[in-house]
């Protein structure tokens, strides 16, 4: 009867064991798919044309990284940012390479630094009817943090999906 304890009580760790191992394979799996979805979100993402430009959007852009997208992209570019993100933005830089026109999604708050350059607007649809964004050329670049980016940027794939039917 002793034996029998002893090999059943081995057995039922083994499982133990082997169901830990199980978990956490499961566990670390399940892990990498949410960090590689991240990051998937958080880079850099060309979206396609809009009326003559080039779309990207970024969610949580680095402003490091940002600023250096701008000082490496041929063309000029229309920034449509939300007002969270250009504030962080500004206060690392005051120069924007490139950038010809910039629209902020402004939920009706203020902007620390904002000046007659920044258009505000409501909206990303908003921001696409603006005159200079309309039968130009170049690259239209929307960045944002946080829901806000986010909502922004589900906005602009849907602008774009109806556009080309997708």
């Amino acid at each position: 009867m002793k034996t029998e304890e002893i090999s059943l009580k081995k057995r039922l760790e083994d499982f133990n064991m082997e169901k830990k191992i199980t978990d956490l394979h499961s566990t670390l799996k399940e892990n990498r798919r949410q960090t590689l979805a991240r990051a998937a979100l958080t880079s850099i993402q060309p979206r396609g044309k809009y009326h003559g430009y080039d779309v990207f959007t970024w969610l949580d852009a680095p402003v490091s990284h940002l600023f250096s997208t701008f000082e490496s992209m041929p063309f000029s570019i229309q920034w449509i940012c939300t007002l969270d993100y250009f504030n962080v933005v500004v206060s690392a830089y005051a120069q924007f390479p490139n950038v010809k026109g910039v629209y902020l999604l402004n939920d009706m708050a203020s902007s620390q630094v904002i000046n007659a350059d920044c258009q505000g607007v409501d909206s990303v649809s908003s921001a696409l009817s603006q005159p200079g964004l309309i039968g130009g050329k170049g690259i239209i670049m929307l960045t944002g943090c946080g829901a806000q980016g986010l909502d922004a940027i589900n906005e602009m794939a849907l602008i774009l999906k109806t556009i080309h039917g997708i």
